[in-house]
């Protein structure tokens, strides 16, 4: 798989775009974290894409040609190679932080990602994303978690105009319970529900995952929501 800049179009290209990014404290201590060095494994990152979510692919290849996946807090990306695989041909990645984009580009050359797809990793705030397109699918796991709930509904808005009509958006419930402080801050499914439905979410499905996939060696649910037409 080739590597390439913002500028580059080649077929099955990983792309970055810093763009301009006005950093504040909860990027700074990210940049920070990364910087610092996040073993495969270590905290948030569970080494690969969740099992749950595999899973939930192998069942939902894409449809239609130049089908689109947005993964907001990407990490290294390991989501982003398997939308691909699953036939999204237009994969982008957000991070806060340029050291977490640098550190996705380096795994994605190791992914065997289909040379029809693009895989985008950008530095951008998800607060301020206002995509051109809209996307067919977003992946959310390990975000909501780490977003100070004070700006939870701002979170459902930047998706309902992340997701096209139709569209789907996927999310892992997790951390599970009704722990105080943070982050990571508790979540359970009714809070999500909450939250996406005001905004022109349908409840599609809600499963609890099987302990043989947890992805973090806890309770977790995925739970996955259609944007009204």
């Amino acid at each position: 798989m080739a590597l390439e800049g913002a500028s580059g179009t080649s077929d099955g290209a990983v792309k970055s775009n810093a763009g301009d990014f006005a950093t504040d404290d909860g990027a700074t201590d990210w940049d920070a974290m990364w910087s610092r060095g996040i073993e495969r494994g270590q905290a948030f990152d569970c080494s690969r894409t969740e099992p749950a979510f595999e899973r939930f692919l192998s069942a939902r290849a894409a449809t239609g040609r130049g089908a689109s996946a947005l993964v907001p807090g990407c990490g290294r990306g390991y989501a982003l190679a398997s939308l691909a695989r699953a036939g999204y041909e237009v994969c982008v990645g957000l991070e806060i932080s340029n050291t977490a984009r640098a550190s996705a580009l380096e795994h994605l050359k190791t992914e065997d990602v289909p040379s029809t797809a693009v895989v985008e990793v950008m530095v951008e705030d998800f607060f301020a994303f206002a995509p051109e397109e809209k996307f067919d699918l977003c992946y959310d796991c390990t975000f909501l978690c780490a977003i100070d709930p004070r700006r939870r509904e701002e979170w459902a808005r930047v998706y309902a105009n992340c997701v096209k009509p139709g569209g789907i958006l996927v999310s892992v419930v997790f951390p599970c319970g009704d722990f105080e402080g943070g982050p990571p801050y508790a979540l359970t499914p009714e809070i999500v529900r909450d939250l996406l439905a005001p905004v022109g979410f349908e409840e599609v499905s809600l499963e609890e995952t099987p302990a043989e996939l947890y992805a973090r060696g806890r309770l977790e649910y995925l739970h996955v929501f259609k944007r009204s037409a």
